[in-house]
């Protein structure tokens, strides 16, 4: 109980944050339609980054076990599922950094939607080959015991 005290600090400090950056924006002048972009853009990477670095600090005391997150049942590493997490990261965080930059919602690059879709595309493959291996293990178990009952029966 006494760890998760500690922690108490990170949200006091995102919302101080973020108070602080609308404060300068209002006191800046300017057009308010646009501080309440550029303060929304802001308010958002700061509570990514501290919701961030609150998990990093969870895995870290060991809190959070990401020992299964890239692997399979059999704790082999799933290629397809790394890849996955990767492309998907750096497209939202690519996201939010041109949000904070633009102070707009800045336009998805297709070859960004091709890559997420070919990622995706290779986990679910994946997924099905791993899917369709096991079921064929688990029919040609049944079928084993099977011809052996035939045997003894003849």
């Amino acid at each position: 109980m006494n760890e998760d005290k500690r922690l108490d600090w990170i949200p006091v400090v995102s919302l101080g944050l973020a108070v602080a950056v609308a404060l300068l924006l209002y006191f800046n002048g300017g057009d308010p339609m646009q501080h309440l972009k550029v303060l929304a853009a802001y308010v958002a990477l700061i509570l990514v980054f501290f919701f961030g670095l609150m998990i990093l600090v969870a895995m870290v005391r060991g809190r959070i076990d990401l020992s299964k997150l890239i692997s399979e049942q059999d704790g082999t590493a799933s290629i397809s599922r790394f890849q996955l997490l990767i492309f998907t990261l750096v497209i939202a965080l690519s996201m939010i950094f041109m949000l904070a930059s633009t102070s707009s919602f800045p336009e998805l690059p297709n070859q960004a939607l091709i890559l997420l879709g070919i990622s995706a595309s290779t986990y679910g493959v994946s997924k099905g080959i791993q899917k369709s291996a096991e079921m064929a293990q688990s029919q040609g178990s049944k079928d084993k015991p099977e011809d052996k009952a035939d045997a003894k029966g003849a």
